[in-house]
């Protein structure tokens, strides 16, 4: 197995992604960006004098990734590094701080001269990483993490507070880090003009400092949770990603046990007497398996329709400023229709589209381990009721990956407003179509089956 970072931080000048309302351009770089790579290779059920298969995973300090992107990627790894097209993955970490144009779905154009920069680095350090593969074996740990995260929708709505990590250690230490987490990269607000990679790219930092080996962040289901900070400015980033990056180090330095084992001297008995190690070692199994679908696009009201909506919402919130709590069902609808009259007027520019193409991938790493990647923004429930029918022990989830479809919401979402009730391009339908899909695919890397 064997990791390599590279530099994918874009001139200042360009305009940033993350915010529809930020217009002005870049003007200067407070951190670099990243992709960070991991290539594994298993001879299992490989032929004799045939070549070993390989898989990768590519992380990205980056909003979301095209489809594009990731056919290129696909392409140039099959013929430079040896990945074959289903084995490979590249997602994004969701981070607002970084430059327009690399994300797909009916958001956002592609910048063809970004997005060729971008895929070359990604593959310039594919091969790197292909050219150190050494032995190594993968480690499982986990921990909690409760304090940096709320759900944006009603803070007393669930979040998932469980940081998973997975160390690649070789003979002579770490080789690569995969931790997944879910949690809006958004500590900065629109008002930033400033690249940075956000608090991921801290504790990825962290990490590679501490440890020597690339770590990988692997965005989890956080369509509808946000990060807290004290102030949205790089202090607060600083904090964030110091709070994850340590305690996935906590993780780390509790894995590299697993195996060598812990013990003690008790100097009473004259004995060196076992203490148990937290996590566990993964028997390696890599399998991976990928569907696409058409998710369909949902239908929206005319101009004059909206109008009328905002009229009467603006009067009810006015007249219900004394009620907070009935003041907030109305304020939730009026979110709601203002963001999707927006993207009402993006859809109109393509009126014949009824569906949009979505692609769900799966990795079994190992025994009761697989990683499971989803091309854009859902919630923490969706999440959940995947991990609850999937069969799967232990589910690392990057969504975000190989492609960008917006948001992908639960039915009763759309009732109950919001921004994501309004962005959104699908119909209520199509979060069970994924949900299907996934488990799906799951069941046919584990060879499992599902509830």
């Amino acid at each position: 197995m064997g990791a390599a970072t590279v530099d994918i931080t874009p001139p200042a000048g360009g305009l940033m992604d993350g915010y529809g309302a930020r217009r002005e351009p870049s003007a200067g770089v407070h951190d670099q960006l990243f992709a960070r790579v991991l290539v594994l290779e298993s001879d299992e059920g490989t032929p004799r004098g045939a070549p070993t298969a390989r898989w990768a995973i590519v992380s990205c300090d980056l909003l979301g990734m095209h489809a594009s992107i990731t056919g290129e990627v696909r392409h140039l790894a099959e013929k430079r590094v040896g990945v074959a097209p289903e084995n490979m993955l590249v997602c994004a970490t969701h981070n607002h701080a970084g430059p327009a144009g690399l994300r797909g779905g009916m958001f956002s154009r592609l910048d063809e001269t970004l997005a060729a920069m971008l895929v070359e680095r990604i593959i310039s350090a594919l091969e790197e990483a292909a050219g150190t593969l050494r032995s190594a074996v993968l480690k499982l740990g986990q921990t909690t993490i409760d304090t940096v995260s709320q759900n944006r929708r009603d803070p007393e709505g669930p979040i998932d507070p469980t940081l998973r990590v997975v160390l690649v250690d070789g003979d002579d230490g770490p080789i690569g880090l995969l931790l997944s987490f879910a949690c809006h990269a958004t500590v900065l607000s629109g008002e930033n003009l400033i690249i940075s990679a956000e608090f991921p790219g801290v504790a990825c930092r962290l990490l590679q400092e501490q440890t020597g080996a690339p770590a990988l962040y692997l965005q989890g289901g956080c369509g509808n949770v946000n990060p807290v900070w004290t102030k949205q400015d790089f202090e607060s980033v600083e904090r964030l990603g110091q709070i994850v990056g340590g305690k996935a180090l906590a993780v780390v330095s509790e894995l590299r046990a697993v195996g060598p084992g812990q013990r003690a001297h008790n100097i009473r008995w004259d004995e060196f007497t076992e203490k148990p190690v937290p996590g566990r070692m993964v028997e390696t199994r890599l399998r991976a398996a990928r569907r696409e679908m058409e998710l369909p696009l949902r239908e929206f009201l005319s101009d004059e329709e909206y109008a009328s909506r905002f009229e009467e919402l603006s009067g009810k919130a006015e007249s219900l400023a004394e009620v907070p709590q009935e003041r907030r069902a109305v304020m939730a609808q009026l979110t709601r229709y203002q963001n999707e009259r927006w993207a009402a007027a993006w859809a109109r520019r393509q009126p014949e589209k009824t569906a949009q193409r979505a692609e769900i991938q799966a990795l079994s790493l190992g025994e009761r381990l697989a990683l499971l990647a989803l091309p854009g923004e859902f919630f923490v429930e969706t999440a959940d009721v995947i991990r609850d029918r999937c069969g799967v022990e232990d589910l690392l989830i990057a969504c975000y990956a190989n492609d960008y479809v917006g948001y992908v919401i639960p039915p009763a979402a759309y009732d109950e407003g919001g921004y994501e009730a309004g962005i959104t391009f699908c119909t209520p339908e199509a979060e069970g179509i994924v949900v299907e899909a996934a488990l799906e695919v799951l069941g046919e890397v584990t060879g499992g089956g599902t509830d």
